[in-house]
């Protein structure tokens, strides 16, 4: 189990934060750029699980300038109240509280390496672009098409279902077009989103949630350590 701790971003905004601490020695660090969903218990799990690996990882609010302490339940009505703090939220805001984490990180490791699932593959992408990272991994982030003016500075991963209709096949063309350096795409044939979190039992999919897993394990075990 992991503790909360707290964050200053450039601005000076004080953001909350999940830390999920290895007991053997560290591999490295991870950040975790959350869901629509928040802090949730899910992302919350999957930060023990990358420490359960070795790496000292972190969890940024990135919803404490709208609200803090927010933890939607898997429903449709809580996604779309995320949603609507989402757009209360800048990008800019964004990307300096994950700018926050990675500082923090840069103090215990150094080496740090960005996940994100969802909207957060989006951000994740954008901290391999913009933010000095030395790896990054991306679930299934629906804008990274729309992002591609931003070329990585470091090794990624995606993992992209080709169901999934947040990435509908004319985005997965210009992804495959793009031709950016050092950059690995997992396809799974008919999967569609967030296939990782068990909490949305109509999209998870264990099988698939498993090997995206392994693969993005050994990725950060080669990157980081």
């Amino acid at each position: 189990m992991g503790r909360m701790i707290e964050l200053t971003a450039p601005d000076g905004h004080r953001l909350s934060a999940y830390l999920a601490t290895p007991k053997g020695k560290k591999k490295g660090a991870i950040v975790i750029a959350h869901e629509v969903f928040g802090v949730s218990p899910h992302v919350r799990g999957l930060a023990d699980d990358y420490a359960d690996q070795g790496f000292l990882t972190i969890v940024p609010a990135l919803w404490d300038r709208v609200e803090r302490g927010v933890d939607l339940k898997p429903t449709e009505e809580e996604r779309l109240r995320g949603v609507e703090i989402r757009k209360k939220v800048s990008w800019g805001n964004i990307l300096d509280d994950i700018q926050a984490a990675r500082d923090y990180m840069r103090q215990q490791s150094k080496k740090v390496g960005i996940v994100g699932y969802c909207l957060g593959g989006d951000i994740a992408w954008a901290g391999a672009c913009m933010q000095g990272f030395d790896s990054a991994v991306c679930y299934y982030g629906g804008a990274i098409a729309k992002l591609l003016m931003h070329t990585n500075t470091c090794p990624v991963m995606l993992h992209n279902g080709t169901a999934d209709p947040w990435i509908p096949p004319e985005d997965e063309a210009k992804i495959d077009a793009a031709g950016k350096p050092m950059m690995t795409i997992h396809k799974y044939e008919g999967i569609g989103h967030a296939f990782v979190n068990d909490t949305l039992p109509w999209r998870y999919h264990a099988e698939t949630a498993k090997i995206a897993r392994q693969r993005t394990m050994a990725f950060f075990k080669k990157t980081l350590s």
